[in-house]
């Protein structure tokens, strides 16, 4: 097949030209008689106007000639660059393992401090005995057509200086869609992961408005969701969730998890591990996976109020620069909590477990973000706990009441793994699930931009309180020391006086030391 030639008009950058350039050099200096390719995510960004440093060069070995592997490749790049003056660089190489869908080698090695992966244009052939592929030499038509989307099939090539495009991947980059070069239930039968690699660029490319074709979104069933839960492990599920989270549109893509039966039968799992007996620890073994969605009800009120706060949340989280101040793994604790505060607020005393058994066993996630996701729904569970009413944050200056109220809240997300406008977030979603629609934030046909000009104006009010904001953080006129010396307050109560300090600091701004002395002696009434 004669594949479609059009030439890259984004202009490359030095260093990656040094790259290419050092590669075409390699293969003329070896003799390898290869023909070199950038495939996949480098090629689609350079034509989307992005920036891309994740260069994959596929490698093409002549009929007649011996198959040149990416491990050979990346060795001959290796040698060449110490010929050439170059420190010695190490050559990774991850092996086949067809049984986890991973079915051919490939080799990375940093080319001009930049790494490359290498890899050989490749075809499956499967047979109805076995679901693990043959894995022979390919064209690069055979290779474009085994990859996951047809955006990710186009080649440049580094002998010519032209894109290539062997399926409609150009078509579709125009289109803004995203399809499977093949059927796709057999693309992600052959390799689930793809699936949910679909939903994440769904996410990343979120700003350029792409969208999954429906055949990808209509092809999955209860057999391809088994498929995706045996054959991908936790770490890689739990992996492309987190780009998911911390992409731009992290609520297009839970959307398309909803749709597609992912999120309630796969993500929002607890996953119990098995006990070890005699040991403290816990095995590698699963002993039950619980799902928090009843899977016989189409009508569960805790997922439609999840994906609510996610949809509409989530944007207006974005819309005032919240998100854009995260981290990668604070938008991903943000977006999880979302996702689990419906299910999770009324668990009393199992709050804990559950939010570790979900993110750590089941998505793998650091035990500092699972902190981080239990402390935010203990502060939304305090806030319900106390009836509190959002209509109080409407009135300037802060009632007292509403401000300790407050303050309890902040207690519950004193912690260094909390991030700092975890409170904004906390409040965003008990106006939304909580608030009465006569409130500030209005009802359920409330336009986006009405929803987050309402809850700007909220968050004005509490954050011209400084102090509040900053309770936990701020330095006190007195210490445990001073507590017991001075005032005869036992070391065991040192801690809870501290803490009725910081709160009449939040009550009394302008308190001077004087004043807090004053205070004490009265027996720091509040």
């Amino acid at each position: 097949m004669i594949p479609r030639v059009v030439r890259l008009e984004a202009a490359i950058s030095t260093a990656h030209q040094n790259v290419f350039a050092s590669l075409l050099n390699v293969d003329r200096e070896y003799e390898l008689k290869t023909t070199l390719r950038v495939a996949g995510g480098w090629v689609r960004d350079m034509l989307l106007g992005l920036v891309s440093n994740d260069i994959d060069i596929a490698i093409e070995t002549p009929a007649n000639g011996e198959p040149v592997s990416g491990e050979v490749f990346a060795l001959r790049v290796a040698e060449y660059q110490q010929a050439h003056g170059d420190r010695a660089h190490t050559v990774s190489v991850i092996r086949a393992n067809p049984a986890m869908s991973k079915h051919i080698e490939t080799a990375t090695v940093r080319v001009h401090e930049i790494p490359v992966e290498f890899c050989a244009l490749r075809t499956d052939v499967y047979t109805d005995a076995s679901r693990i592929p043959q894995v022979r030499p390919g064209t690069p038509l055979e290779d474009a057509l085994r990859r996951d989307f047809t955006i990710n099939a186009l080649f440049f090539n580094l002998h010519t200086g032209m894109v290539e495009d062997f399926t409609t991947g150009l078509d579709d980059l125009q289109h803004r869609v995203i399809r499977c070069p093949l059927e796709p239930r057999t693309t992600f039968t052959d390799d689930p992961l793809r699936l949910l690699r679909g939903v994440r660029f769904v996410g990343q490319l979120g700003a350029l408005n792409f969208s999954l074709d429906p055949s990808v979104t209509e092809c999955v069933d209860e057999d391809l969701l088994q498929v995706l839960q045996q054959k991908v492990s936790r770490e890689r599920i739990g992996k492309e969730f987190v780009k998911m989270m911390s992409a731009t549109n992290p609520e297009r893509c839970i959307e398309l998890l909803h749709r597609m039966q992912i999120l309630q039968r796969v993500l929002l799992v607890s996953v119990v591990m098995k006990a070890q007996p005699g040991k403290s620890q816990l095995s590698n073994d699963v002993e039950r996976m619980d799902r928090l969605v009843d899977l016989f009800s189409d009508g569960d009120a805790r997922l439609k109020a999840a994906m609510m706060l996610c949809t509409r949340g989530l944007p207006i989280l974005a819309s005032s620069g919240v998100t854009a101040a995260l981290r990668e793994d604070q938008r991903v604790e943000a977006a999880l909590f979302c996702l689990l505060v419906p299910f999770l607020c009324d668990a009393a005393g199992e709050t804990e477990g559950m939010v570790r058994n979900i993110c750590i066993n089941s998505l793998k996630l650091p035990v500092a973000s699972c902190d981080c996701v239990r402390r935010m729904i203990d502060a939304y569970s305090t806030l319900r706990v106390q009836l509190f009413n959002m209509a109080e944050l409407s009135v300037l200056p802060l009632a007292q009441g509403t401000l300790k109220r407050l303050f309890s809240v902040m207690h519950n997300l004193n912690d260094g793994h909390v991030f700092p406008s975890a409170l904004q977030v906390v409040l965003l979603a008990y106006a939304l699930l909580e608030g009465p629609s006569t409130v500030a934030m209005g009802g359920s046909s409330s336009t986006q931009a009405q929803l987050a000009g309402d809850f700007a104006a909220l968050w004005k009010n509490v954050a011209d309180h400084p102090t509040l904001l900053n309770a936990f953080r701020m330095k006190l006129p007195i210490n445990g020391k001073d507590l017991q010396k001075v005032y005869g307050i036992q070391p065991k109560d040192t801690g809870t006086m501290l803490l009725k300090v910081r709160l009449k600091l939040v009550l009394s701004p302008s308190a001077s030391p004087e004043d807090i002395a004053a205070w004490m002696k009265e027996g720091a009434p509040l």
